[in-house]
């Protein structure tokens, strides 16, 4: 049960590095102006890749080499960006921060589900001395239950985060 929770909490720092770029909560604020676009083929299809200039809010940084791929950008017309440490460049979409949602509950669904596997499954396995787990009364009726409705809970809201994320994006939002 602990390797569960412990792989599950490395998989949670992916989508939830990703969601505090999306909603705005880390990175380096500016605008990028595009000075050249070009088609780069991607196998079946293309994606654009723009070159420009980025300036920080706060005036204290210029990239002149700023590059950014699979973002919809008019030369010339400046958007908002965010600055990552490594040098990348993000759009903050609210449709990015409900997928980095739809993640983080996803594995939380995931972890619950291999837990209520794990927990129903160890009949045989001894807690203390030889006991094992079904004769051990206080725990097994107040963990299963809390483990099933983190399991529904969690599945629930992944689902919602995930039908948000697609009608931000078909909305145009």
């Amino acid at each position: 049960m602990l390797g569960i929770i412990a792989v599950a909490g490395l998989l949670l720092r992916m989508p939830l590095n990703g969601f505090r770029y999306q909603t705005g909560m880390s990175g380096m604020f500016g605008t990028f102006s595009a000075t050249h676009c070009h088609t780069v083929p991607a196998g079946r299809c293309t994606s654009r890749a723009c070159t420009g200039t980025f300036v920080a809010a706060d005036r204290g940084f210029t990239d002149r080499t700023a590059h950014i791929t699979d973002a919809h950008i008019e030369l010339g017309k400046p958007i908002q960006l965010q600055r990552e440490p490594d040098g990348s460049y993000i759009r903050p979409l609210a449709s990015g921060a409900a997928l980095d949602l739809a993640g983080v509950f996803g594995i939380v669904t995931g972890a619950a589900f291999l837990s209520v596997m794990v927990f129903v499954g160890t009949s045989r396995v001894p807690v203390g001395g030889d006991a094992p787990i079904r004769s051990n009364p206080r725990s097994r009726p107040t963990v299963l239950p809390l483990l099933v409705c983190v399991l529904i809970a969690s599945g629930a809201a992944a689902v919602l985060a995930f039908v948000v994320a697609i009608v931000i994006v078909l909305t145009g939002n």
